[in-house]
């Protein structure tokens, strides 16, 4: 059964009704952690970025602004920002050699991080020019989003959406990557 945004606003704004916190959540949970996992590639940390966002919500009565007409679109646009604050404060080759680290049941794990380097460095290099450009600019030189669109005579939310295109490519090329090497 789809629930009318109107009635969830109407409980949530009228009348402060937790019971329409609970039907927004029946509602919107699986759709917003299949968005959110559309970026971050990552169903447990979507679980938890959408869980939070929900918390979130409620305690700051965020929903007191909200009208039936925009309940949806807010929704997704603040669980996609959320996610790309979390990505921007990811690094894939930290998480990468962390895993590495993890994973790897050797004494000399040194020719695998060359290994797991090379690696990527190739796949970087078969990105396109601009998304490769980008990439590097954020995670190689360090600069700030705004520091990259800059650079790039482009705005932040194409820097943004370019290096969720580029991690979501590698997160897909090495996906199998650890399992591959150490089971």
């Amino acid at each position: 059964m789809q629930v009318d945004d109107k009635l969830i606003c109407k409980l949530l704004v009228g009348h402060d009704d937790p019971r329409g916190m609970e039907v927004l959540f029946n509602s919107y949970y699986r759709p917003l952690v299949l968005w959110a996992d559309s970026f971050l590639g990552d169903i447990p940390a979507a679980e938890d970025l959408v869980q939070d966002f929900f918390v979130a919500f409620w305690e700051q009565r965020a929903y007191a602004r909200i009208t039936s007409g925009n309940l949806r679109g807010y929704l997704f646009a603040s669980v996609r920002n959320r996610a790309l604050k979390l990505l921007e404060k990811r690094d894939p080759l930290r998480e990468a050699c962390g895993e590495l680290n993890e994973n790897a049941e050797v004494e000399d794990t040194d020719w695998l991080t060359e290994e797991i380097l090379q690696a990527i460095e190739a796949e970087i290099e078969k990105l396109p020019p601009r998304t490769r450009e980008v990439l590097k600019s954020v995670y190689l030189d360090g600069l700030s989003y705004r520091e990259t669109a800059d650079r790039f005579s482009i705005s932040i939310a194409t820097v943004k959406t370019l290096l969720v295109n580029a991690l979501k490519y590698l997160r897909k090329v090495f996906s199998g990557f650890w399992h591959f090497r150490f089971e």
